[in-house]
């Protein structure tokens, strides 16, 4: 039996490849939380509104789910080709400028002159070229725009935004803004209102949707369950990450799912004594310490010792989960307070 407390080795053992998706930590998983956001973003298409807001704690796995999962699954729900320009805001500060916000754009819109040095109106105009060319592409009058970090905006880009939503309007083109931003974006609507930009967050901030973790035992085994059928390691191989990683482990009945509660009691226990927010854990504690198990697993040890409580609850302990949590308790004391 490998003692797994005590390990000389390298996590990562030396036959397993390092392109493999767990080693890279280039996957994502499906979770509840990625159903009820395409499922919110498609009612708002269908209701054709202007603008609504995904907003969660950091770490949840919001952008995973905007990169990975939302062009596929909102396609499909719409069924076919939606015209979606996903762009990930990164504070400018004082470089802030119309042009770099159009460049931007452009940029996140693979226009293919996107890095020419253009004035900033030549920029506008390409991209409103752009997006009516994509909107027509999807054989309708409406062009989807996804801003990941929106918490980041500055009031004058959201201005310019509302610019650009005027005049595609004029051009029969609805502009469908959608912000994921983290959890202080809650107060963005009242805040963008008293500082002078009311017209901002009538357009495109009066709708909006928690992004949560996972919440239950259940949720965790869903999620859980995907390393045990739902991914697959090499491309077109059938082998899932945990049949592949812990292949003597798999023959003896050993499944990721299985580990829910187990988990789920370390996530609790690894808490502050003072923690009082919601029960709702983000999905880099869950894909960071099944990561560590897989390929421990995956190096020799025990499987029935590396998943013993006392070991899931070292691992989430040694994962940052307190200070993350803590932060989540501290903003919805927050939220809270705002709301009395």
């Amino acid at each position: 039996m490998v003692d797994t407390d005590n390990r000389t080795e390298p996590l990562v053992p030396r036959h397993v490849s390092r392109d493999h998706p767990v080693v890279t930590r280039d996957y994502s998983l499906f979770t509840p939380a990625i159903h009820d956001m395409v499922d919110s973003i498609a009612g708002w298409l269908d209701d054709q509104v202007d603008g609504a807001t995904i907003y969660g704690p950091s770490r949840y796995g919001k952008s995973s789910a905007v990169d990975n999962w939302l062009p596929q699954l909102l396609s499909e729900r719409h069924g076919g080709y939606v015209p979606m320009v996903i762009w990930s805001h990164i504070d400018a500060g004082s470089q802030n400028s119309m042009g770099r916000f159009y460049a931007h754009l452009l940029d996140a819109s693979r226009h293919p002159l996107a890095r020419s040095v253009k004035s900033p109106l030549d920029r506008q105009r390409m991209l409103i070229e752009r997006w009516i060319w994509m909107a027509h592409q999807g054989g309708g009058h409406f062009m989807v725009l996804v801003v990941d970090e929106a918490q980041s905006m500055s009031q004058r880009e959201w201005i310019w935004l509302v610019e650009l939503h005027s005049t595609l309007e004029k051009l029969r083109v609805r502009l469908c803004v959608f912000s994921v931003a983290s959890l202080q974006f809650f107060d963005e609507p009242t805040g963008m209102a008293l500082s002078g930009g009311a017209h901002v967050a009538a357009r495109f901030m009066l709708e909006s949707k928690r992004f949560h973790g996972v919440r239950s035992v259940d949720e965790l085994r869903y999620v859980l369950n995907c390393y045990d059928e739902s991914t697959e390691w090499p491309l077109n191989s059938g082998v899932s990450f945990t049949a592949g990683l812990a292949q003597k482990a798999w023959a003896e009945g050993f499944r990721m799912a299985n580990q829910a509660e187990a988990l789920m009691r370390a996530l609790n226990d690894s808490l502050d004594k003072n923690y009082d927010g919601p029960q709702d854990f983000p999905m880099r504690t869950i894909a960071q310490v099944s990561r560590h198990v897989l390929l421990r697993i995956a190096g020799g040890a025990d499987w029935r010792v590396t998943t013993s409580d006392s070991s899931w609850l070292k691992l989430v302990s040694q994962s940052s989960h307190k200070a993350l949590m803590a932060i989540v308790n501290a903003t919805a004391h927050r939220r809270s307070h705002s709301k009395s």
